[in-house]
């Protein structure tokens, strides 16, 4: 526990000063056996009225555990990725996963979740409180940024 205790602050540190790819490869290299991985995504089509929200958790092997995806009816595409980073934390802790990595392609979602940006919509803000209460469960709990292309899997 002390040495997920001391990745935690290393990666704080890591994080803060220096955004590269290149370390947080190398953090997650180092932290292969230790740590879940999960995907989330979500989606507003205004035209039809609907979002979905999807996410998918992975064994700290790289093998698929669960995949889960569910429409969400009227919603903004912010709101359907909040859900998704929500759905994804509460799986997670139905299977007693204590650290977890969230791979997120929405920039603003992922900067609000590290407190980089504030929340400033009431409504967004309920759910971001709801990450937050449910981040308390984790020993540790990161949030990173990957292009589109790359969150493929929850993606569709």
């Amino acid at each position: 526990m002390a040495s997920l205790y001391i990745m935690y602050i290393c990666t704080y540190i890591i994080e803060s000063f220096v955004m590269s790819t290149l370390f947080s490869l190398l953090l997650q290299v180092l932290m292969d056996d230790l740590v879940y991985f999960g995907f989330a995504d979500g989606a507003s089509r205004h035209t039809r009225n609907l979002a979905s929200a999807a996410w998918v958790l992975y064994y700290p092997t790289g093998q698929l555990m669960v995949s889960r995806g569910v429409c969400i009816g009227p919603a903004s595409n912010n709101m359907a990725e909040y859900t998704a980073v929500i759905n994804l934390l509460s799986e997670a802790i139905s299977y007693g996963i204590d650290s977890l990595v969230v791979y997120l392609d929405s920039q603003l979602i992922v900067s609000q979740l590290n407190n980089i940006y504030r929340v400033r919509d009431p409504c967004l803000y309920r759910q971001y409180l709801r990450v937050r209460l449910l981040q308390r469960s984790f020993i540790y709990i990161n949030y990173l940024h990957i292009p589109r292309a790359q969150n493929w899997l929850a993606d569709s």
